[in-house]
C-alpha cells in the first residue's frame, strides 16, 4: 500500500496508535510504524511514539512552506518549486481529509460536481460583492458552449468584485472564437494575462480556494473548496508568481475609469455606480483604488491626475 493511499485509510478511520493503523490497513506492526513515520516527516501526520494525533490542513500547510510574501517576491526557483509542490499536493491531502470525522470542525470542505462544477462553486460559496478573484484557466474552450444566459450572468457577477485576475493559456487567444468569448468579461474589469504552460486550473478569492479533485486538470467536472485563510494564502501566493511570469493580453481599462469617465461629466458617485452596474460602496472602493494607484487624496486631485493620465493612454 502506498503512502497517499494509507493516508486515505488513515483519515478515515482516524486509528489512534500504530498498532491501530496496522489493523486497520492489514499491515505489519513494522510497517505501520515505518509508514507513520514518513508520514509524520512529510507533516501530515502529528504525534510521537505509538501515538498518532492530526494536523488539520492549515497546519499542514504553514510547516510545509514557511515562507512569506515579501520573501516569496525575493525568493530564489528553489523556494517557487518547494511552494509548487506543496500547493500540487493540497487537492489529494484535502480530499482525504474531507473523509474524517473532524473535518467539519476544523476545515470544512465543500465539493461540486458536473460540466460548470468550478463556476457552480464560485457563485454557491463566494462573496460576490467585494474581494480579489484570482484564477488559473488552462482550458476556457467550454466556454464557447456556454448559455448566453450563463455568460451575462456570470460577467455581472464579477462586476462587483474589487478586482478579477485571470490567467490563461497563451494557445486560447490563437482562436478567434475563443478570444472572443474570454473577452465578452473585459466589461466586467476582468484583467487577463497569459502563459504558455499552466500547471492545474484552480481559484482564489479571499481566504477561500478551490482546486481540482486531481492537481493537473485543466477542465475539471469534480472540484474541492476550502474556506482557510492560511490554506488560500499559500495558492495566492503561488498564483501571484505566475502573475508576474504571465503576458497581459492586451491593455484592459481599469475597473475605476467608466465611473471616472462618468463623474468627469457630472455624474454623482453614487449614479455612476448604479449606471456602470455596480453598487455604490464598490463604486467606493473602486474610486479609493484610483486614488492611491495615484498617489492623491481628493477627488479633485484624483480629476485633474486621472485626465492628464487618459489624455496619453486613451
Amino acid at each position: 500500500m502506498d503512502d497517499e493511499t494509507l493516508l486515505a485509510v488513515i483519515y478515515r478511520g482516524r486509528p489512534a496508535t500504530t498498532d491501530a493503523v496496522a489493523s486497520l490497513a492489514h499491515l505489519t506492526e513494522r510497517e505501520a510504524a515505518e509508514a507513520v513515520e514518513r508520514l509524520r516527516r512529510s507533516g501530515v501526520l502529528g504525534g510521537t511514539d505509538s501515538t498518532l494525533s492530526y494536523l488539520d490542513p492549515s497546519v499542514w500547510v504553514a510547516a510545509a512552506v514557511a515562507v512569506g510574501a515579501e520573501e516569496l517576491r525575493r525568493s530564489a526557483e528553489a523556494n517557487l518549486a518547494e511552494i509548487e509542490r506543496a500547493v500540487a499536493g493540497l487537492p489529494a491531502m484535502l480530499r482525504h481529509w474531507s473523509v474524517g470525522e473532524a473535518s467539519a470542525e476544523q476545515v470544512p470542505i465543500v465539493m461540486r460536481h458536473g460540466t460548470n462544477a468550478s463556476e457552480d462553486l464560485w457563485f454557491d460559496t463566494a462573496r460576490h460583492d467585494s474581494g480579489t478573484l484570482q484564477a488559473i484557466l488552462p482550458d476556457v474552450s467550454r466556454f464557447l458552449s456556454g448559455a448566453e444566459d450563463r455568460i451575462a450572468r456570470f460577467a455581472h457577477a464579477l462586476s462587483g468584485k474589487d478586482a478579477v485576475r485571470v490567467i490563461i493559456a497563451t494557445s486560447a487567444i490563437a482562436d478567434p472564437a475563443t478570444a472572443a468569448i474570454v473577452h465578452r468579461y473585459d466589461s466586467a474589469g476582468v484583467e487577463l494575462r497569459m502563459l504558455d504552460d499552466l500547471p492545474s486550473w484552480f481559484w482564489t478569492d479571499g481566504d477561500q480556494l478551490a482546486l481540482p479533485f486531481e492537481w493537473g486538470e485543466s477542465r475539471p467536472t469534480s472540484v474541492l473548496g476550502v474556506r482557510n485563510g492560511v490554506i488560500a494564502g499559500l495558492a495566492s501566493a503561488y498564483f501571484q508568481s505566475l502573475w508576474q511570469r504571465a503576458e497581459p493580453v492586451a491593455p484592459v481599462a481599469h475597473t475605476w475609469t467608466p465611473l471616472l469617465r462618468l463623474m468627469r461629466q457630472g455624474v454623482t458617485l453614487e449614479t455612476a455606480s448604479r449606471t456602470v452596474g455596480v453598487n455604490p460602496r464598490t463604486g467606493r472602493r473602486r474610486v479609493s483604488a484610483a486614488m492611491e494607484h495615484y498617489g492623491v487624496s481628493t477627488l479633485f486631485a484624483l480629476g485633474v491626475a486621472w485626465s492628464a493620465d487618459s489624455g496619453r493612454t486613451e
